[in-house]
């Protein structure tokens, strides 16, 4: 019997492995099931296409799979992506060919929420900004002052938008320091929502109007793109700040800038951006009020290696018939044949 072929696609511009030890982290999993693996560094479509046409599973680290190259699989059961993000894939395209997509959701959720975390209490104390002044020597009461007014985090009101794995850990956590948790996400069933003690609200401007704190947690899609706009921003407080974590073009920049510039919101806090790298001249870069990370909000020692060990498991519940935990095109069950459930390996 021919053994299944997996192809691994990885950018050329990434470096290789430093050593076997972190490859292992995925293939312990994928051993468990008999294939043939194949690593392939990939830097043109055409690259891409050679390396999947015949594979009967993909691994995705970051390599964009558009329409025109899912159309050339010929036999993929599945792509498995290493991430939480799937933007990357033309998850359609794939569906109408019968390919699974999965992603690795919840190897980086606590992560995502600390770091969302982190940034609202930044925010909410003015933690940059009173950096600056002690490390100029500005060490006064007028000084601190003039950082007013600063209402206590207790008490304050977090909106979130959308409320999937990440958000349910930012709710959790928020909750510690005595916030209260509102949400738009028109996918919230009621249950959840009593579940976690959070209050549903029916539209994103009302989200806006009551929040102090408005934090972004929604994959990027036709829907969300551009979520963020000027009509959200108008409708927030002058006194609060707008969090993103999750996808820069989730955020409309020019209308992001245009509210900070105005001084319809008190200021931003930033681990994502439409263009990335963003260029040094991005005038969100330039503003005191604005706090920023490299999309790293998910990264630590733990979620590099789990997110490697989740794509290994994945990958092998496929090979073993099974479906993906982490199916994110579920109408594909309706294309293909029947699978056993998901299960712990």
């Amino acid at each position: 019997m021919t053994k299944p072929k997996v192809a691994w696609i990885r950018s050329a511009d990434l470096d290789f492995w430093s050593d076997s030890a972190e490859m292992s982290l995925t293939t312990d999993s994928i051993d468990l099931v008999d294939h043939d693996l194949e690593v392939h560094m990939v830097s043109s479509e055409g690259e891409i296409i050679e390396a999947v046409r015949d594979a009967d599973l993909v691994l995705d680290e970051m390599v964009p799979l558009g329409k025109s190259v899912i159309q050339h699989m010929n036999k993929a059961q599945a792509i498995i992506s290493l991430g939480h993000g799937f933007n990357h894939i033309e998850d359609q395209a794939a569906t109408d060919m019968g390919i699974m997509v999965a992603n690795c959701a919840g190897y980086c959720s606590d992560e995502v929420a600390n770091h969302t975390i982190m940034f609202l209490l930044a925010c909410s104390k003015r933690l940059i900004q009173l950096d600056k002044l002690v490390k100029k020597g500005e060490w006064t009461s007028t000084t601190i002052k003039s950082l007013f007014p600063m209402p206590a985090v207790y008490g304050q009101t977090l909106g979130l938008v959308g409320f999937g794995n990440i958000g349910r850990h930012v709710s959790r956590k928020a909750k510690a320091f005595g916030i209260n948790v509102k949400v738009y996400d028109p996918y919230l069933e009621p249950w959840v929502a009593q579940e976690y003690e959070i209050q549903r609200v029916e539209s994103l401007e009302s989200l806006g109007a009551e929040s102090d704190y408005v934090s972004m947690h929604v994959p990027l899609n036709s829907d969300t793109k551009g979520l963020a706009d000027a009509s959200l921003f108008k409708s927030m407080k002058p006194t609060a700040y707008f969090i993103n974590t999750c996808r820069g073009p989730t955020q409309n920049e020019s209308d992001l800038i245009s509210a900070l510039n105005n001084k319809e919101i008190a200021g931003a806090a930033l681990d994502v951006f439409e263009i990335e790298p963003t260029p040094e001249s991005n005038p969100l870069l330039l503003m005191d009020n604005v706090i920023a990370s490299p999309h790293s909000a998910g990264t630590s020692d733990n979620s590099s290696r789990d997110g490697r060990i989740r794509l290994g498991e994945e990958a092998a519940r496929v090979l073993k018939g099974m479906y993906p935990m982490s199916l994110v095109n579920p109408d594909v069950r309706t294309k293909i044949p029947l699978r056993n459930p998901a299960k712990s390996l």
